[in-house]
């Protein structure tokens, strides 16, 4: 059952992260998604860091709480999306990616 619950983590957070990164590779991000993309990279990576672990998803949950907390100061208003961040984003984001999908390789529950 557990193995279940990881697996079904794993297939969601993997799509949310590639759609996110997808957006994330467009030339420029227009202003009026800044909201939309930062809610989505917030709640992917609180996902991350807060059901992760439980499954097994260690690195890739402390690599997520940095993203996580920019990110929600971004939506309380202290910090704005600048292409330097959304670059560091996307980089940030590819690691998760990589990270997640190793530890889903490794030995199952």
């Amino acid at each position: 059952m557990l193995a279940e619950i990881k697996k079904q983590f794993y297939n969601d957070t993997l799509r949310e992260l590639e759609g996110i990164n997808g957006k994330l590779s467009a030339e420029e991000l227009p202003v009026n998604e800044h909201a939309v993309i930062a809610e989505k990279i917030f709640t992917i990576s609180h996902q991350i860091s807060g059901t992760g672990p439980m499954l097994g998803f260690n690195s890739s949950s402390v690599l997520s709480r940095k993203l996580e907390k920019t990110f929600y100061h971004i939506r309380s208003g202290e910090r704005e999306i600048t292409p330097q961040l959304l670059w560091q984003t996307k980089r940030a984001i590819e690691a998760i990616i990589k990270a997640i999908s190793e530890e889903n390789s490794q030995k199952e529950f």
